[in-house]
């Protein structure tokens, strides 16, 4: 039994028109990521873009590795890499630049919708629960000053009515003795 190792003209080229297609597919891949940075910003900071492209890169080299095994007979050839890139470019800068237009413009319309349901719908309540809260909390933290306040004077009061009573005795003692000492 013999295996063929090398592949024909025809075959080489639906291998490579095939790659072209998986670097188009890899191109929407790649748009996903750009349309959570749009849609999350906090997912457009330096180290989670860095993640980011990781990820695609690691996603992306599996695939050539998959497309090889599959439709090239485990053969990993410069044209498969060529290919997928190059429909990766062509996706990106034709078909990609419009759907990331049109990703960014809904979202744009979409957050504008939100923003004027906040706004008509929620703030009001927003600024009300804050007015309330202006109003009780200083309620609370005046009776929180107030009763640590009554605790440190019951704390005083309760150390000079030991003095307080120590002292009773001692001038009772001392109006005792002068009566004694007059008679």
């Amino acid at each position: 039994m013999h295996i063929d190792t090398f592949f024909t003209i025809s075959q080489q080229t639906a291998i490579f028109l095939m790659s072209v297609v998986l670097g188009a597919a890899m191109g929407v891949l790649y748009d996903c990521f750009r349309v959570l940075r749009t849609v999350f910003p906090p997912l457009a900071k330096r180290g989670a873009v860095m993640m980011e492209d990781v990820l695609f890169w690691l996603i992306y080299g599996a695939c050539i590795f998959l497309f090889a095994a599959n439709f090239a007979r485990g053969q990993v050839r410069f044209f498969i890499f060529f290919g997928s890139v190059l429909g990766f470019i062509l996706y990106i800068v034709t078909v990609g630049s419009i759907v990331i237009g049109i990703i960014r413009s809904v979202f744009n319309t979409v957050y504008k919708v939100l923003h004027k349901v906040y706004s008509f719908a929620i703030e009001p309540f927003v600024k009300l629960f804050k007015i309330i809260c202006q109003k009780i909390v200083p309620v609370f933290v005046g009776n929180h000053k107030n009763s640590r306040i009554s605790r440190r004077s019951a704390e005083n009061h309760l150390k000079n009515a030991a003095a307080m009573v120590y002292n009773k005795f001692i001038s009772l003692e001392k109006n005792i003795l002068k009566k004694n000492a007059g008679r």
